[in-house]
Order: C-alpha cells, then sequence, then structure tokens
C-alpha cells in the first residue's frame, strides 16, 4: 500500500470507449472510477477518453494522445494517470517510461482500495495475496536500467535480469505462504460451516455501497462498521436475526461488488465469499436511487456464477427507496421487478415486511410432524426447540407428545439423537 504525503495527489482519469462500446457506458465507468479515486481522497484534476477501433498492443494509446497527455501532465503538475481498464504489462510499462509519469489501472486502484481498507489479518492477507499476483508479472523492466547502467558481459544475466529473479523467488514464496494461511483459514470457515447447519444461514450480496451492512444492522440489532463509501466492508460478519422462526436464522454481510472486478482479487477472497456458497437464501440488495440498477445486477449475478453460487434461491431487494425522488420512477421499477422487495433503513414497516418475507421463506421448508418423546429423553425437548417451531406440548403416561416443524435436514438430526 502507497503512503501518501499531505499533499493530494493530483490525478487525470482516462478511458477508451471501443467501436463495439456504448460511449454512455464508457462515461458511466469513467464516473464509477471517479467515485473509486475520490475513495483514496486522490484530487481529480481531468478526465478524458478517447474513441478508438482497437487498443494498441504496445501503447495502448496512438503517440498523438500520448503527446497530449504528456503536455497536459505538464502544465497541471499531474502525479498519476488512472487508466478505466485493465493495462497488460507492457503497455502499463510503455506508458509509464514515455509520459514519465505514474500510471495505475482500473484493478490497481481496487487493489489500493481495498489494501487501505482491510482490517483483519485474513483480508489483509487476502488483498497482499492478489497484490502479489497482479505484480508478478509486472516485474520485467523494472529493474532494467541497473543493466542500462552497468551493462551486461557476454551471455550472462544482466544485474536487472538477475534482480527480477530474485524478485521471482522473493513474490513466489509470499504467495505460497499467503495460499497456506488462506487454505487454513477456509478449513477453519467449513468447521464453522458444519457446526451452523442446523441453523438457516442467509446470504447478503450486492454492489459496492447499496446497503447492505446498515440494512442487515436494521434485522438484527448489530451495530457492523457502515460507512457511506465504495468496499466499506470486506471482512464476512455473521449475525443472528431475531426471528419468530426457529432454528435461527444467520445473516452473513461480505465483501460488496463491483464491474470489472479482478480476478485475482475473488479468488483470493473465496474463503470469505464461503459464506454465500453455504448459503440457503441469498438477499441480492440493490441501490434503487442509482441509475444503473439493471448492471449493478448484473454484475452481482455474474460473480456469483464466478464463485458458483447462482443456483442459490435469492430475493431481490431494492433498497434506499427514500432517496427515490420521484414517485413514477419507483413505480416504473415495481413493474419492471414485480417480485422485488423494497426496503429502507428509515422505513420500520418496510424492513418489518423484509423481515416477514424472510422469515415465511424458511418456514415454507418446514413439515410438520408429530412425535412421541420418552420420559428417558426428556432432556432432548430443548433440543427440539432449537431445530425447529414446536407447536404443541402435552404430558401423557407414555410419554411427551410434541407436534412440531423441520427442516428434512434438521429432522435427519433430531432422528440421530432420538436412536443414539
Amino acid at each position: 500500500m502507497i503512503e501518501y504525503s499531505q499533499e493530494k495527489v493530483r490525478v487525470l482519469l482516462f478511458a477508451v470507449q471501443l467501436k463495439s462500446e456504448r460511449l454512455d457506458d464508457t462515461l458511466d465507468s469513467l464516473n464509477e472510477m471517479e467515485s473509486l479515486a475520490r475513495t483514496l481522497d486522490f484530487e481529480i484534476v481531468d478526465r478524458d477518453y478517447q474513441a478508438r477501433e482497437r487498443l494498441d498492443s504496445r501503447s495502448y494509446l496512438g503517440t498523438g494522445k500520448l503527446n497530449s497527455i504528456k503536455s497536459f501532465i505538464k502544465e497541471n503538475s499531474i502525479n498519476l494517470i488512472l487508466f478505466d481498464r485493465e493495462l497488460s504489462p507492457n503497455q502499463g510499462k510503455y506508458i509509464e517510461t514515455y509520459l514519465d509519469c505514474m500510471v495505475w489501472d482500473r484493478t490497481q486502484l481496487i487493489l489500493e482500495i481495498f489494501a487501505g481498507h482491510a482490517r483483519t489479518s485474513e483480508s489483509r492477507d487476502q488483498v497482499e495475496l492478489a497484490q502479489l499476483k497482479y505484480m508478478l508479472p509486472r516485474l520485467v523492466g523494472l529493474w532494467a536500467h541497473l543493466d542500462r547502467e552497468k551493462g551486461g558481459i557476454g551471455a550472462s544475466r544482466g544485474t536487472g535480469e538477475k534482480q527480477i529473479a530474485i524478485d521471482r523467488r522473493l513474490i513466489g514464496k509470499s504467495i505460497a505462504r499467503l495460499e497456506k494461511s488462506l487454505k487454513k483459514v477456509a478449513r477453519e470457515r467449513e468447521t464453522q460451516s458444519k457446526q451452523r447447519e442446523t441453523c438457516f444461514q442467509l446470504g447478503v450480496v450486492g454492489y459496492t455501497n447499496a446497503g447492505k451492512t446498515s440494512l442487515i444492522n436494521r434485522l438484527t440489532g448489530a451495530e457492523l462498521l457502515a460507512e457511506n463509501k465504495l468496499f466499506a466492508t470486506l471482512e464476512s460478519a455473521t449475525r443472528v436475526m431475531p426471528s419468530r422462526v426457529k432454528p435461527d436464522i444467520l445473516i452473513s454481510d461480505t465483501v460488496g461488488f463491483i464491474r470489472n472486478l479482478p480476478h485475482n482479487l475473488v479468488a483470493s477472497f473465496r474463503s470469505t465469499l464461503s459464506v454465500v456458497k453455504n448459503a440457503d437464501l441469498l438477499l441480492h440488495i440493490v441501490d434503487a436511487s442509482h441509475p444503473k440498477i439493471e448492471q449493478h445486477i448484473d454484475t452481482t449475478e455474474q460473480v456469483l456464477k464466478e464463485i458458483e453460487a447462482n443456483a442459490i434461491p435469492g430475493l431481490l431487494v431494492l433498497n434506499k427507496v427514500d432517496l427515490v425522488e420521484d414517485q413514477m420512477d419507483l413505480y416504473i421499477l415495481k413493474k419492471r421487478y414485480p417480485d422485488a422487495l423494497f426496503a429502507s433503513i428509515r422505513d420500520n414497516d418496510l424492513v418489518t415486511a423484509l423481515k416477514e418475507k424472510i422469515e415465511d421463506y424458511f418456514q415454507s421448508r418446514f413439515t410438520r410432524d408429530s412425535l412421541l418423546l420418552p420420559y428417558n429423553k426428556a432432556e432432548l425437548l430443548s433440543k427440539l426447540y432449537q431445530l425447529g417451531t414446536v407447536e404443541e406440548v402435552e404430558y401423557a403416561e407414555d410419554g411427551i407428545h410434541i407436534t412440531h416443524a423441520m427442516t428434512s435436514t434438521n429432522r435427519k438430526i433430531l432422528t440421530s439423537l432420538l436412536e443414539g
């Protein structure tokens, strides 16, 4: 993670609109990158884009545009150029050398934000792993100046090439260490998941800054960190939702998604995202006040597919409806998403309706049954209250007559306890 001075980093944002892409999409992505940059408190001096048939494999842009940017950098004391697309290692190095200015692509910007927001050792390891995997192919040319200064002898390796080999080994060792550490965490999560098998598990997913954490706080009475900024939550947090339903409903928050989320980052966060894969139901939270709702929904669905969680049942929740100023817009949303639920942390009725919908979903998975519990196993009655809903209890001479409702999974657990 870069250490910033007291002076703000002066930034130029740049995007490319390919012939196959709509200008609106390019500008929307540029707007989003500006929000990302402001998350790091960068000073946005200007933003620009260029329409091109295709990207140049070496220079990304044409020479004429690079010269124009170079002049702008000098005139406006630019410290950093942010490109709204992932640059290849060669492209990034070429542009940085040509412009004599630090260059980041969208991936590097997101990684930097994640590094600043990681609070636990697990999330810090996850971000570091993604950073190292991003850095590894970009080592070529990093130490080339050593060869130019000292020269090589015959066919032997130059100083720069030797340094690259050393760095590759060091990074390789660090990657292996981090992967080993995260595998251990994944095993611990798997153990936790097994311990929670008797509970209902509700995973909360959605685009970054959709209000997921704030909504969880309202549903559970928890006080998880909720900030109005991109990627405020990186760590998975699980809380119990007070409910009329038994067993307990556990709600798990996790990292928000964003378009072009770096693949290495998704891979590194697989252990954290396992709470999504293990969920019985997903709450897909969307910011109803955002103009690009469809795009946010598509992005979340793509990430769910990437982590193989797209087959899990889900409820679409259009959140922040209090921020939708035009009632006609709300009417259109209801028509476009007839099965969606509306929510706002400022509306108690909407929060209650959402909670009841969640409870109804899990209750629909119950089957009713009767049980005669012998008095010599009366201690299992308390377990029944944990595994499902106990509707009637009658004490008779032959034992305790119980009418209950529970899931098939918990019924198997109960049967095992009775037979044990």
